[in-house]
């Protein structure tokens, strides 16, 4: 126990200071260690935040990246699509033009064979004409009941004219005329198919003014006229006739049976005379050269009646005879031209609507 009023010793309290400042610098290191802590402990929250925001980021920044990549491949895609659809019609196109090429020349080279089947100088024209029925129509009436019945005799007998036809293209058959039938034949090949060549002849018949007797069935009471301007002569007629349409399986058959009774010939009236025609056109279909072609193969005969038996040999009257069957290659002639014109318009039209 110090006693009182004696005053400390000098090194006790040197040894007390030392202790104190020791005692303050551990506690400084302890509070500095703790906040090293904290700060460590901050450090690492942050720098697991931070690697979650990087993660995100970066997993946004890919998924932008593929579909960015998606997109410009989408568009790369359809534009090639675009173009090979183009292409492709484009290919379609010159295709059909070839085809319509293809067909013009094989058209011209066919024309000339039929050219010289009758010489353009010897043609005779062929027309409708109007013509006034007065108090006919009786009798007309009478006339297409005996044609309806001799059509449905004609549809048979086109199967043997079939195999009778062996004459030349255009020929026909001048001798023994007065009285007995004479015919003509013709035949013509088209760079067109079966069915559109069938449906352009039945248009062709069509186009006149003929009444629709049934789908495939037309009657007609029409005037003639057959002009040859080479000898300057002409020759009118009254005409009736039934045509049909008849499609059997690869071919299709065009059969008419008509009626002609002479007016006027060489201005001269002609009475107690007419004449029967019947016509047939066989379309059948035809490879040539690996193109697809179309025969059209035509019969048209024509038989004289007299009601004066004496007017078989009457001058006048059997001129008119062999006037009307040397017309009958030039109506052949004729007729496929038109058809072929018409085809040739149609692939036109197609080409244009295309």
């Amino acid at each position: 126990m110090k006693p009182e009023g004696m005053a400390e010793p000098p090194w006790r309290r040197g040894r007390t200071k030392r202790n104190k400042a020791r005692e303050q610098r551990s506690a400084e290191l302890q509070r500095l260690r703790h906040e090293v802590e904290g700060l460590e402990f901050t450090l690492k929250r942050l720098q697991t935040i931070r690697g979650r925001v990087e993660s995100k980021c970066s997993s946004k920044h890919g998924f932008r990246k593929d579909s960015v990549w998606k997109e410009a491949c989408h568009r790369q895609l359809e534009g090639q699509l675009r173009v090979e659809r183009e292409n492709m019609h484009l290919m379609k196109n010159l295709e059909r033009e070839k085809q319509l090429v293809k067909r013009l020349k094989n058209l011209l080279g066919m024309r000339p064979a039929l050219w010289n089947m009758v010489y353009p100088e010897a043609r005779k024209l062929s027309r409708r004409i109007d013509f006034p029925l007065g108090g006919m129509k009786h009798m007309a009436d009478l006339i297409f009941q005996e044609l309806a019945s001799g059509l449905r005799l004609s549809i048979g007998t086109w199967r043997k004219w079939m195999k009778l036809f062996k004459l030349p293209m255009g020929e026909s058959l001048l001798h023994g005329i007065n009285g007995r039938r004479a015919e003509a034949f013709g035949c013509n090949i088209v760079p067109f198919g079966m069915d559109e060549t069938g449906n352009a002849w039945w248009q062709y018949w069509n186009n006149y003014r003929g009444q629709m007797y049934e789908d495939n069935v037309v009657i007609e009471t029409f005037g003639f006229e057959i002009t040859d301007r080479k000898a300057n002569v002409t020759a009118t007629f009254y005409q009736q006739q039934i045509l049909r349409h008849h499609i059997e399986g690869d071919r299709v058959v065009i059969v008419w049976d008509g009626y002609m009774e002479p007016f006027l010939f060489k201005g001269e009236r002609i009475r107690d005379v007419y004449y029967r025609k019947a016509s047939y056109v066989l379309i059948t279909p035809k490879m040539r050269g690996g193109e697809i072609c179309t025969t059209v193969s035509t019969c048209e005969t024509m038989m004289p009646h007299f009601l004066d038996p004496k007017l078989s040999k009457d001058p006048t009257v059997k001129a008119l005879t062999e006037f009307i069957v040397s017309s009958m290659p030039s109506d052949i002639l004729t007729s496929n031209e038109i058809v072929e014109n018409l085809l040739l318009d149609q692939a036109l039209r197609h080409r244009h609507d295309s």
